[in-house]
C-alpha cells in the first residue's frame, strides 16, 4: 500500500515532468516512473481542479513586441492589497509576488520601445502607499523555465491561422491537433507542422506552472500543499567576467536568470520541491568561485505569473502556405482584448 509520502513524491516527480513541456505525453511520463497512466492522469487533473498547476502556453517577447524588462522591488506604506491589485492589473506586469525583507512586494514588467518603461515606473511610483521602488534594468534574460527567451530577431513570423492556432492554446496548453486544426481553419496534420515550427522557433513554449506561494487555499485548508513549491529571488555581485559567472550559477539549474544593470549583476530565481533542497540551494549560489555577495528574498505569495498568456502576437502577417489550408476563409488578426493596453508592434528588421 502507498505511503502519504510515497504519494506526495509521486505527485511532484508527475507535475515536474510537465515543467518544460506542458504536453509531455501522460504515458511516456507514466513509464519513466514506473506508474500507471491513469494514475498521471489522474494527478495532474487534481492539481489543475485544486488550482495548484497552469498549463498554458507562453509566447516569445519578440512576437509581442517587447523589447525592455526590468524588476522593481517596492516599499510600502499602509495596506498591500490595493497595490498589490494594481500591479497584477497591469498589463505590463508578467510576476507580481509579496516577498520577505525590506521590501513588501516585487514586479517584473515587460514592455515595448522607450518611453514605455519609463511610463510604466512612473504609474507604478504614483500608486498610492507606494513609497519607493528600486528598480533593476535586465541587460539579457539568459534562463526562463516558464517563457521562450527575447532573440531580438523579427525574421520568424506568423500569420492569421498560426494565431488562431495560439489563441486556442492559451484556453487549452494540451488541445488536441484536430481542435488546433479546427480553430485555425486548417487539417490536424498541418497544425502539428504549425505547432513544431512554432515551438521550434522559439515563438511559444507550453509550460506547466505551478501555483506556488499561496499562504493557504481558498477554503482555508490545504496549505501545506500549496507551499510545496518554494521559491526564492537572489540579487547577485559577481567578480571576473559575467561568462564564467553565468556558466556557474547554471549548474545549479535555476528558473531565471538575468543579468542586470543596477546594484546586482545578475537576478536568479531558485526553486525546490522543498525548503531543504532550496536553502542548500543558495548555500551552493554563496559558495560559487565567482560570487562575491548574494541577497535574498522569499517569495512569500506568487499573485501573478504570466508570460503572454492573455496577449495577442503582433508580428507581422504572412500568407499561409497552400498546403496548410483547408478551403475556409481564416479570421483576420485580433486587436487587443477589450480593458488591455496594446503593446507597441515590433519595429521592422
Amino acid at each position: 500500500m502507498e505511503t502519504a509520502s510515497e504519494s506526495t513524491e509521486l505527485r511532484r516527480r508527475v507535475l515536474r515532468g510537465l515543467r518544460e513541456n506542458g504536453r509531455a505525453s501522460y504515458s511516456r511520463i507514466a513509464q519513466e516512473l514506473g506508474v500507471s497512466r491513469r494514475q498521471v492522469t489522474q494527478i495532474v487533473q487534481s492539481a489543475i481542479a485544486r488550482g495548484e498547476l497552469r498549463l498554458t502556453v507562453s509566447i516569445s517577447p519578440d512576437l509581442l513586441g517587447l523589447e525592455r524588462f526590468a524588476y522593481l522591488q517596492l516599499s510600502v506604506s499602509g495596506p498591500i492589497a490595493p497595490v498589490r491589485a494594481a500591479l497584477a492589473a497591469m498589463p505590463e506586469s508578467t510576476f507580481v509576488a509579496d516577498i520577505s525583507g525590506h521590501h513588501s512586494i516585487d514586479v517584473e514588467v515587460r514592455v515595448g520601445a522607450d518611453p514605455h518603461l519609463r511610463t510604466t515606473v512612473d504609474r507604478v511610483r504614483e500608486l498610492p502607499g507606494v513609497d519607493e521602488v528600486r528598480t533593476h534594468l535586465y541587460e539579457s534574460i539568459e534562463v526562463n523555465r516558464y517563457s521562450p527567451l527575447r532573440t531580438g530577431r523579427t525574421s520568424f513570423v506568423v500569420d492569421d491561422a498560426d494565431r488562431a492556432l495560439v489563441s486556442r492554446l492559451q484556453r487549452n496548453g494540451r488541445a488536441s491537433f484536430r481542435e488546433l486544426g479546427e480553430a485555425a481553419g486548417i487539417s490536424p496534420s498541418g497544425a502539428r507542422l504549425r505547432f513544431e515550427r512554432l515551438t521550434r522557433n522559439g515563438a511559444v513554449k507550453v509550460v506547466g506552472i505551478p501555483v506556488r506561494g499561496a499562504l493557504a487555499a481558498p477554503d482555508g485548508v490545504g496549505s501545506a500543499d500549496r507551499l510545496e513549491t518554494p521559491s526564492l529571488g537572489v540579487g547577485v555581485k559577481i567578480r571576473g567576467g559575467i561568462a564564467a559567472a553565468l556558466a556557474s550559477v547554471r549548474t545549479l539549474d535555476p528558473e531565471f536568470i538575468a543579468t542586470t544593470i543596477g546594484d546586482y549583476d545578475l537576478i536568479v530565481t531558485l526553486s525546490a520541491d522543498g525548503y531543504e533542497e532550496l536553502l542548500d540551494q543558495a548555500d551552493r549560489l554563496r559558495t560559487l568561485p565567482e560570487v562575491v555577495r548574494i541577497e535574498t528574498w522569499a517569495n512569500l505569495r506568487i499573485v501573478k505569473e504570466q508570460y503572454g498568456e492573455g496577449d495577442r502576437i503582433s508580428a507581422s502577417p504572412r500568407t499561409a502556405p497552400a498546403d496548410d489550408r483547408a478551403g475556409t476563409a481564416l479570421p483576420s488578426p485580433p486587436t487587443a482584448a477589450p480593458g488591455r493596453t496594446p503593446r507597441d508592434p515590433a519595429p521592422p528588421r
